[in-house]
This record gives structure tokens, sequence and C-alpha cells, in this order.
């Protein structure tokens, strides 16, 4: 909980960086700039202080991103639009926060609790005091549920993505989870942001997440996971395909890499993954096409980056994106850039 504290404004060394920040201000046409790409557009009714005194910090972590903020003033917020496909994880690190559930029923959100919501699939409102202080996790819920599906072998129950709720505390699997992900942003910031450690990351952030909404779903029916582990010619085939993601491998070409028959290799993928080898190498084409447009310098355009991954007919490369995540490639590359 410690270095929650100081999550993106100290470096490994535990020194002051700005790195991370995306600004500091009492505006608040400036601040939704921000705030309209890290989280969502959304409504903000300040409380008597009509002025914020605001600081917004944020990196990409794969598909997801890490997000220090305040407001510095007490504010209710609602209205949160759905149309950009995206979910939150909000961690009270200091001061007060209330997150409604219903008309009637809201969540006192202590220091070192998380309120989890799928702003794509429900309402969501929220109040916080002065003094408040968040660490935030903002994920597209597309890759949540892909997790689920991966996982449980069938699609979530969409109620399921309704629930709202808090979880972790002091001591928690979840907030020691949290606390690392800080710690490798400032200890290993290239890794996080544009490698096979920011994917791992994601990966653990987001099955903790599906867990605990599994744990809190109404109905006792949730499906189990597929019980066996996948055979080496399917985890071989996974590697190799991730190593060769940019150059979009044919079918033929994995299976004679794995070592294995085209329809064997299918097989296997339809019987463990639940998925085929194909559709599989997709999502890691489409995942690596987002997580550098997230992180695109000023320079970058979504030409060049879908270009990069061997995307020749950027309309087709731009249809398949939005269907996944909810939102287009240029919207993804503006994300954490000002408007």
């Amino acid at each position: 909980m410690d270095f929650l504290q100081s999550a993106l404004v100290v470096d490994a060394a535990g020194a002051a960086t700005d790195r991370h920040e995306l600004i500091l201000t009492r505006d608040f046409d400036e601040l939704r700039a921000w705030t309209n790409q890290v989280y969502m557009p959304y409504t903000v009714t300040p409380g008597p202080c009509h002025h914020p005194d605001s600081a917004l910090y944020a990196v990409t972590i794969g598909s997801m991103i890490l997000s220090r903020f305040h407001y510095g003033i007490p504010v209710h917020l609602n209205e949160f639009s759905r149309g950009p496909g995206m979910g939150m994880a909000l961690t009270t690190i200091r001061g007060k926060s209330r997150h409604w559930i219903d008309t009637r029923r809201c969540a006192e959100v202590d220091v070192g609790e998380t309120f989890l919501v799928d702003t794509s699939r429900t309402e969501y409102w929220a109040d916080f005091n002065p003094e408040h202080l968040q660490v935030n996790i903002t994920f597209p819920h597309a890759f949540l549920a892909d997790l689920y599906q991966r996982w449980f072998g069938q699609a979530a129950d969409e109620g399921m993505w309704r629930c709202k709720f808090k979880f972790g505390g002091t001591g928690s699997a979840w907030l020691s989870l949290l606390d690392y992900a800080c710690r490798a942003v400032a200890q290993t910031p290239e890794q996080v942001t544009d490698g096979p450690l920011g994917r791992h990351l994601a990966e653990m952030l987001g099955m903790h997440m599906v867990m605990e909404w599994v744990r809190q779903f109404e109905r006792p029916a949730a499906p189990r996971p597929l019980p066996c582990v996948a055979p080496g010619y399917v985890r071989r085939a996974e590697r190799y395909m991730a190593e060769h993601a940019r150059s979009a491998p044919t079918l033929s070409e994995v299976a004679l890499a794995t070592g294995i028959s085209v329809r064997a290799l299918t097989s296997g993928f339809r019987q463990f993954r639940g998925t085929s080898p194909m559709a599989h190498l997709r999502e890691l084409r489409l995942q690596g096409v987002r997580r550098d447009l997230l992180s695109a310098g000023h320079g970058a355009t979504v030409a060049s980056v879908a270009q990069q991954w061997g995307y020749a007919n950027l309309g087709a490369f731009a249809a398949s994106y939005r269907r996944r995540f909810g939102e287009n490639p240029s919207v993804s590359l503006r994300r954490l850039r000002p408007s």
C-alpha cells in the first residue's frame, strides 16, 4: 500500500518524476480533454468549489490504462458514456468515495478498496470528497469478455457484467497485484508499455477482475474452466504465433513450425482453447496494434502503425479493430494525447 501512495509520481529509486504526468490544472475544460481519453466522456458536477485542483498521470499496460487521479474538490460524477466500450477498477488511495449501485444503495469505498464497474454495460455514478485520490485501471470490455471466453469456454452471461461492487482491501491479493503493477511501471516502464511484461500484467489484472465478477454474480451456476491442460503442440503454436504475429503467418506455416498437421492443430485449439488457431492469431495481432497505437509517439499515424503489423487494407483493418475494441483506431491513437 505504501508504494501505491506514490504510484506514477516516483521512479524506481524513489525520486520524483513527471514521466507519466498528463496534466496539472484548475480548468475543467483542459482536464476534460484528458479524462475523455484516459477514461471516457462523463459529466462532472462540482461541489461548492467550482475550480478543480487536479492532477492526472497515466501509462498504458497492454490494452489497459493505469492512472493516478484526483479532482482536489468535492465532485459528483455521472452519465458515463457506453460508446467507448470501457470499464473501470477505481481504487481509493486517500480520502472518501461513494459509488452508487442503484438509486438506494451505495458502496462506501475505503482506503485500499476497489470499486469495479463495466460502464459499457451499466449506469454508474459516484461522489468524491476533496481529499480523494485514486489509482485506477481502465479496461476494454472486449478484453475481459475474451479472457472469460478463453478460460470458461463460453461467453459470460450479460447480467454478470452489470454487477458493480467493491472488493480488495488492505492485505488482499488484488491490492498486492496492483502494487506490483505500479512497481513494474516504476522499474521497467518500457517493458510494461511496449513488451511482454505489459501483456502479462494486463492478463493477470484482467483475470483477477473476471474472477471477482464470477464470485459476485448472483446466479450460482457459473461455468467451470476447462479441466485439461493444453498439450505441448498447442502451447508451441501459441508461442510461435506470438513471436511472429507481425508477419501474419499462415495456418500451414504455424502447423509446420509446430511439427503437427493443420487438422490436428485446429482440433487441438478447438478442444483446449475454444477457438481456432487463426482466430487466436487475429486476436494477437489486433492486441499488438492496439498496444502500439496507445503508446505511439506524436509522429505516428494509424496507417504507419497498421503497416508495421502487415495490414495492407486499412479499411478492412479499421472495421476489424472497431468490432474488437468498440472504437476506431484513430481514437486509440489519440487516447493519451490532448485534444
